[in-house]
This record gives structure tokens, sequence and C-alpha cells, in this order.
């Protein structure tokens, strides 16, 4: 038997980062606190229509207390037990508004970037990435009244068969935008609730060994711009993905050989400094289109970023023979091999951005133990480079 929302216990509860959560009230059956994994909370009732579970949201927690969304929530179901439903009127009093609802599964997802993504995630770039490589490909023109359960498994199953982790996230992604768009009342259920995940994931511990990391590093001679780039910039610099894919030359300081990611699209919301080693200036300096500004990785002059990650990791696959692994362990490999080159803990950690001792509540220098993370980023790509000519003994765990 659940028990009694209280106000205290709705203020405490914590947010689950991987789905979301809708938790009964133990007076009123129906009655839901709903918390979104962004820590978002909100009222709802959950009811049947037509044979139909419907779900209606009352309003933000911010915006309504408890013993009123309770009271409101009363007042619906006593409409539902006389045959009403507040939900389909509410779609109905938003449509005398003018308020168009998205026609097709493309036109909610447009909806969402718009008015979820981008107002609220700081990294919205990469949701967005997921949205269009995998979600509108195959479901963008599909009615959104006819969307079903076997239309998402089938998005799935495609996915699966060549990026099989990629379907896992996408099918995330398709949760969250029809758990959106039931929590704004556009459509009455989630077609993709239930659908498990395709893909056993392992804990990321995957790190690469020297004769991988030098297959692999081999093997990215054959990809074309600018996908070689980018693979060539996580190996050397050691930098998250997507911070590596979102880079932009307004960041780039090829005279003082300086990258600072800047606060607004780094995780620890303050800026980052990777210093540039020769090698990686190369790989800047023969960019295209650097006279333009915008993005540096880009087939759109700079417009928009590079997107398209998953089929040059897959031919990378093919050519090196090396498998079973993450563009992120690129990053997990690169912090590996800097402490097997002797480069002390906390200067390793630096180079990759974690914060050192408790620093990130205090004063941050930006240009603090710069030097230390350029001298171990030169040892990490001569090493990177030496197993590649040749000349340089694997390291040894």
């Amino acid at each position: 038997m659940p028990k009694p929302l209280s106000a205290k216990y709705v203020e405490k509860v914590q947010p689950d980062p991987t789905r979301r959560l809708e938790i009964p009230d133990g007076l009123l059956p129906g009655f839901y606190l709903v918390v979104q994994p962004t820590g978002a909370k909100s009222w709802a009732v959950r009811y049947r229509a037509g044979g139909r579970p419907t779900k209606l949201t009352i309003g933000k927690v911010s915006a309504i207390e408890l013993k009123k969304a309770r009271d409101l929530a009363r007042k619906h179901l006593e409409a539902v037990s006389k045959g009403q439903n507040p939900a389909a009127e509410k779609r109905a009093a938003r449509a005398t508004k003018t308020i168009t609802l998205p026609e097709t599964v493309g036109a909610l997802c447009d909806e969402y970037i718009k008015r979820y993504l981008k107002p609220n995630v700081r990294r919205w770039k990469a949701a967005e990435g997921e949205i269009d490589n995998h979600i509108r490909p195959r479901l963008g023109k599909l009615p959104l009244k006819d969307l079903a359960r076997a239309h998402v498994r089938g998005m799935v199953r495609e996915i699966e068969a060549t990026y099989p982790v990629a379907a896992n996230r996408a099918l995330a992604r398709l949760n969250a935008v029809l758990n959106w768009a039931v929590a704004e009342d556009l459509i009455e259920a989630n077609p993709a609730a239930g659908v498990k995940r395709p893909t056993r994931e392992t804990p990321a511990d995957r790190i690469l060994d020297d004769d991988e990391l030098k297959a692999v590093w081999g093997s990215v001679d054959s990809l074309a711009y600018p996908a070689q780039q980018f693979m060539r910039l996580l190996i050397l610099t050691g930098q998250r993905r997507d911070d590596v894919r979102l880079m932009h030359w307004d960041e780039i300081n090829l005279a003082e050989k300086t990258w600072i990611i800047p606060a607004s699209r780094y995780k620890s919301r303050r800026p980052h400094l990777v210093p540039l080693t020769d090698e990686t200036v190369a790989v800047l300096k023969a960019m295209p289109f650097k006279d333009r500004g915008g993005y540096v990785l880009t087939t759109t002059a700079g417009k928009k970023p590079y997107a398209n990650v998953q089929k040059p990791k897959a031919a990378v696959d093919k050519k090196s023979g090396v498998t079973g692994w993450t563009l992120h362990d690129l990053r997990r490999t690169c912090r590996t091999g800097l402490s097997r080159l002797g480069i002390r803990s906390d200067i390793a950690e630096r180079v990759i951005g974690h914060a050192v001792g408790g620093k990130l509540g205090q004063t941050y220098d930006l240009y603090e133990f710069a030097e230390e993370k350029r001298r171990a980023l030169e040892a990490w790509e001569r090493h990177v480079l030496g197993l590649n000519a040749g000349n340089v003994v694997a390291l040894h765990g």
C-alpha cells in the first residue's frame, strides 16, 4: 500500500537519471507525483477512458502545492466517474486556442526539441543527434496517431543490426520524447513503454592495449573528412566525444596552442583548458573552412557540427579488427596511458577535466597546471605516434 504523499517527501525525493518516476499517492488512488530524470516534478492523474489508460498532467510542483493538486485530481477523477475525459477536454480546449497538435513523429520531435530540449538540457545537441540520426529516418514521416509498439520494435531491430548500443540510446530517446508528449497532453499513452533495450551493456571499463590502439590509429587513415580528424582528436586529447564533436573555432588559439572549452557546454560547468600538442595543431591547421569560423568538425562549412559518428566507428572496427569498445573508451585509454607513462595522478585527472582536491567549489584558475598538462599530453602524443612509427616499446600495465 503506497504511503500518502507529503510536502516534505515531495521536496526531498531525488530523480532517477535513467527513467521517469511516477509515485502514487496513498490517499487518492490515481493521483501521482511525476519526477523526470532531469529533476523536474509535476502532478498527474491516471485513469481509463474508453478502455484505454489515460494520463492528465495537472501542473508543475513549483506552481501548485500538494493540497491543491490533490483537490484538483479529485475533481478530475469525479468527472471521469461521470463518463467525462478531462485529458481529451484539455486537448480540445488547446485546439480552440489555435494550438496545432503535431501530425507526424517528426513534427513531435521538432516540438520536443524546441519546447523541452533547448530550454532545459545544456548538452541538447547530443540528444538532437540521436533523434536526427536514428528516429527521424525510420519514424519521422509516420502519422503520430498511427504510431504503435510494432513501429518502435521495428526501429530498434533495424538499428541493432548495425549499432547495438545505439539502439539502446535511440529507444531511450524515443521514450523521452513520448513521455514528454504524454505530459504535455499531446498523446494519451506512450507506445514505446515496455519495449525492452535490445542490447545488454557491460560496465564502461574497456581500455585499449597498445596493439589495439596502434591498429585503431592506423585504421583511421581510411576515413574521410571529418571522421578521420574527429577520431584523431579524440585519441590525442583524451576529451569527451561531444566536447570534441562540438569544438568551435572561437575556442581555438592556434598561436598559443590552446583549446578552451567554455563553461556553457562543459560538464563541470566551468571552462576547461586543453593544451594543443604539435600533432593536434597540425590536424587543426589542415582543416577546411577554418577561415569561416563556426564548428571545427563540420560538413556544412561550419554551420552545423559533425553528427555521424557511428558509421566511421563501425568502419574502424572492421578494418582494425578491434571490437567491443566505444568512443568514450578512447578517453579512458588516454587517462590510463598517462598514468603508465609516469604522469602524476592529479595532473592526469586535470588533463581530462576532472576536479582535483575539491577545487570545484573554490576559486578556479583556468591556467593552473597548464604547462604540466601540456607536457603530459605531449608525452601521450609521442607514445601514440611512436606505436605507429614502430620505435616505441609498448607499455605494459
